[in-house]
C-alpha cells in the first residue's frame, strides 16, 4: 500500500498589509432607506395585483376553453390534470411580470393605478434588475403567492421581489 501520509503546509496571513475600515467615510455616505409612502401603497399594489391577476385569468380561460375543445369527448379531467392546469397558470403569471418588467417597470393594474418600478436612485429597472426583479417573482409565486402577501407583515411594506431586486414601487 502506498504511503498515505500528507504534509500539512501552514498558511501565514500578515495583517499588517490589510486596508484598514474607512468608518469616517462611511459615516458621510448617505444610507438608503424607502420612501415612508410605502406604508399608503398596500392597498393600490393590492388592487394592481388584483388587476394584474385578473388580466392573466382572461387570457387563461381562454387558453383552458381552447384546449378542453381539443380533448376527447370521454375525457374526464383528474387530480393531476387540474394540477398541471394550475402549475401552467403560475408559470404564466411569472412570465407576465417578468415581461412587463423588463418592457417598462410597469404592468397594466400598476398603470391603473398609477404606480411603477424604480430602482434606489428613482430610475426605471434596466435588464439586469428587471430579470433579478422576475426571479423575485418566481420565489414570490412558488408558495402559492405568499412572498407578494409578504408585504402585510413586513415592516416597510415590500414583497420578496422588492427586496431581492432592491427596487421598490412608487406613486407615479
Amino acid at each position: 500500500m502506498p504511503n498515505m501520509e500528507r504534509k500539512s503546509k501552514r498558511t501565514v496571513i500578515s495583517l499588517e498589509y490589510q486596508p484598514g475600515f474607512d468608518f469616517d467615510e462611511a459615516e458621510q455616505s448617505p444610507f438608503f432607506t424607502f420612501p415612508e409612502y410605502q406604508r399608503n401603497l398596500v392597498i393600490p399594489r393590492i388592487i394592481a395585483g388584483l388587476i394584474d391577476l385578473a388580466i392573466v385569468a382572461a387570457v387563461y380561460v381562454v387558453f383552458m376553453v381552447t384546449t378542453s375543445f381539443e380533448m376527447p369527448e370521454n375525457f374526464s379531467p383528474d387530480r393531476r390534470v387540474i394540477g398541471i392546469y394550475g402549475v401552467c397558470y403560475f408559470t404564466l403569471v411569472g412570465i407576465y411580470f417578468f415581461l412587463f418588467m423588463l418592457s417598462g417597470s410597469q404592468t397594466p393594474g400598476m398603470k391603473c393605478q398609477h404606480l411603477a418600478v424604480v430602482n434606489r436612485e428613482e430610475q426605471p429597472l434596466d435588464t439586469r434588475q428587471a430579470c433579478i426583479r422576475g426571479f423575485g417573482y418566481l420565489i414570490s409565486i412558488l408558495p402559492v403567492l405568499l412572498g407578494f402577501l409578504w408585504m402585510l407583515i413586513d415592516p416597510e411594506h415590500l414583497t420578496w421581489a422588492d427586496k431581492v431586486s432592491g427596487t421598490y414601487i412608487k406613486k407615479l
